[in-house]
């Protein structure tokens, strides 16, 4: 008896013990924080007492904010100061102008994630994966996002000159004049006389196409549209393609995985540290066409965001195959709230706070050192593309926005087949989605129009990687091969003209390799 009260005292003791070095680290942790805000504060306090000039208060606290937020290590996280407040809320109403692309930051160069369709940088040349040296005359090495973006950004009819390197290696000069942007987000294989769009690819298998260049309030309404108009003319076969679509809405991503879907199947997750798992499913409500009709859903490294949740949602389920190349990676869900000073608005803070995980729960975000992210081709159908072939492709798409098109009454109709779109709309990757429909429709199961090989995504994007890695430090050692020329021709007497004449001569060495960098994650766009 009394061994049994000496236990329960001791673990009584042992309890309390415990609770005692929890309830210390508690207190402990809110001092150690306060003791890092006091070590702001007095570094504040010394500077703003005794710095040999005065200095900008309001830009320090600006700035240390945007210190600790550089801390994550997420491009995706910002603060959004009060000058920055209308661009912004503008960005998000969609009411502005620009040149409309997705831009991020990666290597310390500003790069293009992919230019919207139809928008002023994609009429102008500009294509997914470029990286801007300069805007203007400013060099863009170690330029923030919000400065890119604000230097891109003016009044429609206002030009801009960006200087980018093309995946080719190749560097351009492009002017862009800037426009208002309304996208058109869904579109068709061909324009017809009244200039809308016609959906159906192959007339004689009733095969649809759909294009989806961007998720917005509209996308899918539209969309339902043109199912509904394909049904009506015997739908057998669709392809959904979301290459280049740098995502937008979650509302519309998971309301146009509901039409494809049967009732019950998990659409999307979304899951944080602190924020709870909310499930998407499809309803009953929601399917548009019958789960027997074959459905190809194409998308490639420029593909973010919610195009990756609807291939996804597709690819897991296996609703869909997909064909293509591994998506981009941008899954993480932000939070954007108001920041007060007093009685004022300081601001507003943007941050991550929970992460998209597929049907069969793998999280698509990329992040550092990591080899898994976004959605991969389905097996037997992974479809790359190089930069070449892409910049070809877009060519063609770009030069008539008309696919295909019968020139009056009596015209001989084009017979649309694989071979067909391979080599006159110089797109493999839609030439491969055909090749699979048919075959499903022939012969009930999907054929294999691609590669087997899964591991060859990770290496071919190690191998990017460091290619663009190598791009950058040869961009480095090039300006200070000119800060040394400078500094040798003042030395020598020279003056700095004739030496930028000199070097202005000289044509600097470029990679003809077609196989540069592919776009990877942090977007931002600038429409």
């Amino acid at each position: 008896m009394n061994n049994r009260k000496i236990a329960v005292r001791l673990a009584l003791i042992a309890v309390f013990a415990v609770t005692l070095i929890a309830m210390t680290e508690l207190r402990a942790r809110p001092n150690y924080v306060f003791d890092k805000i006091g070590l702001l504060t007095t570094v504040r306090s010394n500077l703003v007492k005794e710095y040999v000039e005065e200095p900008d208060q309001d830009k320090m606290i600006d700035n240390a904010v945007r210190g600790m937020i550089s801390a994550l290590d997420d491009p995706y996280t910002s603060f959004i100061s009060k000058e920055e407040l209308e661009p912004f809320e503008s960005q998000i109403t969609g009411h502005f102008s620009g040149i409309g692309a997705e831009v991020d930051i990666n290597d310390r160069r500003l790069r293009i994630v992919s230019p919207l369709e139809d928008s002023p940088a994609w009429k102008s040349g500009v294509l997914a994966g470029d990286i801007v040296l300069k805007i203007e005359e400013d060099d863009t090495l170690d330029m923030t996002l919000n400065e890119a973006v604000a230097k891109l950004k003016g009044k429609a009819g206002t030009d801009v000159t960006i200087t980018v390197r093309h995946k080719t290696g190749e560097e351009e000069a492009i002017t862009i004049t800037r426009g208002e942007i309304n996208i058109q987000t869904v579109r068709g294989f061909q324009r017809q006389a009244d200039h809308s769009y016609d959906f159906m690819l192959d007339d004689e298998s009733k095969i649809g196409y759909v294009r989806i260049t961007q998720f917005n309030g509209k996308t899918s309404n539209d969309l339902k549209e043109a199912i509904n108009e394909l049904k009506g003319q015997g739908l057998k076969g669709l392809i959904i393609d979301l290459r280049f679509d740098p995502g937008g809405l979650l509302t519309a991503a998971v309301t146009i995985s509901d039409y494809f879907l049967p009732e019950g199947q998990r659409i999307v997750s979304t899951k944080g540290r602190v924020v709870p798992e909310v499930v998407y499913k499809a309803t009953d409500k929601g399917t548009l066409i019958d789960t027997d009709i074959p459905l190809v859903v194409m998308a490639n490294e420029s593909s973010a965001s919610a195009s990756e949740i609807v291939t996804g949602a597709l690819s897991d389920n296996e609703r869909a195959l997909f064909v293509g190349t591994r998506t981009f990676g941008k899954g993480s869900v932000q939070e954007i709230r108001e920041l007060t000073s007093g009685s004022e608005t300081a601001g507003l803070l943007k941050f991550t706070n929970a992460y998209y995980y597929l049907p069969n729960g793998r999280n698509i975000h990329k992040r550092e050192g990591k080899d898994t992210w976004g959605v991969d081709p389905s097996e037997g159908a992974y479809v790359r593309m190089t930069p070449k072939q892409v910049e070809e492709m877009i060519k063609v798409r770009r030069e008539s926005d008309i696919l295909r098109q019968n020139d009056g009454e009596g015209a001989e109709a084009i017979v649309v087949t694989p071979e067909w779109i391979d080599g006159t709309l110089k797109d493999p990757q839609l030439a491969a989605s055909l090749k699979a429909v048919l075959g499903k429709l022939e012969t009930g199961e999907w054929p294999t129009v691609g590669s087997t090989n899964p591991d060859i995504l990770v290496l071919e994007t190690k191998r990017d990687n460091l290619k663009r890695r190598k791009a950058f430090l040869a961009d480095t050692i090039t300006e200070l091969d000119k800060e040394l020329e400078k500094i040798e021709a003042e030395i020598n007497g020279e003056s700095v003209e004739e030496i930028d004449n000199q070097t202005a001569a000289i044509d600097p060495e470029k990679s003809d390799d077609d196989s540069a960098a592919l776009a990877t994650p942090t977007a931002e766009l600038v429409e």
